[in-house]
């Protein structure tokens, strides 16, 4: 397996592994007025998305059918971690915020890293 396959379903592992800890982010970055709307936006459409009957690829179809909610979740939530500021992200996180680092890396040069 190549080195970038394996460094996205290592990422995507961990992801899935913190997955109510990011329930938990999303809720309270919901409610907090120093999150950009673009962020709640994004969230709320992602949500929609997962919850709507109809998906690109339809969920009957084995392995496939949800490959589109599995990769959109991945995309919309590196979205929110690039224009939510930082301390608010780690605000919310908790403590142990060495988990939040690594999934939320931020381009270089792009702002601070989470």
């Amino acid at each position: 397996m190549a080195e970038r396959e394996h460094a996205l379903i290592s990422r995507g592992k961990e992801f899935g592994a913190l997955a109510p800890r990011m329930a938990r982010l999303v809720a309270h970055l919901a409610r907090d007025p120093r999150v950009p709307w673009q962020a709640k936006a994004a969230v709320l459409g992602l949500g929609a998305y997962i919850v709507w009957p109809l998906d690109l690829i339809p969920d009957w179809i084995p392995v496939v059918g949800i490959v589109d909610d599995l990769l959109l979740i991945p995309i919309v939530m590196n979205y929110v971690f690039a224009i939510v500021p930082e301390e608010v992200l780690i605000e919310h996180w908790g403590e142990d915020i060495e988990p939040l680092r690594r999934i939320a890396r931020r381009p270089q040069g792009g702002g601070a890293a989470a």
